[in-house]
């Protein structure tokens, strides 16, 4: 026999109770609000300082091909502007930009406000009907700017 004491339902291992704590349920849906929440705040800072961007970006595989700019063409460039404040130049890079940046802001509020109310956050539902939306929006926006050539680069 060795010298330990025998173990019993009475007598717990050291830290037992530490390995059976879970978080609450409010916990990990608030972590990654917030996780959600800094990640938006250094892309944001990561995009107001970017300089040399038509340079760092790769050419668009559509251009190439068929001379002509995809629905996505001056997204990026126009995130840029929108974060250094120019409105307008952001408008004419890309309309959605603005109307995307948007509505996650919105839904990122929405989702604080919730937790901070001790509901769930958004259902996938609302998200999967925005996605469609500007699925929908972006393709008209694309086929207005193909029509009246005004896709950013767009050769004339």
């Amino acid at each position: 026999m060795s010298g330990a004491p025998a173990r019993s339902a009475a007598w717990p291992e050291a830290g037992a109770g530490l390995m059976r704590a879970h978080p609450s349920p409010v916990v990990a849906p608030l972590l990654a609000w917030i996780g959600a929440g800094l990640g938006a705040v250094a892309t944001w800072l990561v995009l107001r300082s970017w300089s040399g961007l038509e340079a760092a970006l790769p050419a668009c595989a559509l251009r190439q091909i068929a001379h002509i700019g995809c629905p996505t063409c001056g997204f990026t460039r126009a995130l840029v502007a929108l974060a250094r404040g120019d409105l307008s130049a952001s408008v004419a890079l890309h309309p959605m930009a603005v109307a995307i940046v948007s509505q996650m802001l919105a839904a990122w509020l929405a989702s604080g406000w919730r937790l901070a109310r001790g509901r769930a956050g958004l259902s996938g539902r609302w998200l999967a009907h925005a996605v469609a939306l500007d699925a929908a929006a972006g393709l008209a926006v694309w086929i207005v700017r193909l029509a009246t050539g005004t896709i950013p680069g767009n050769p004339s």
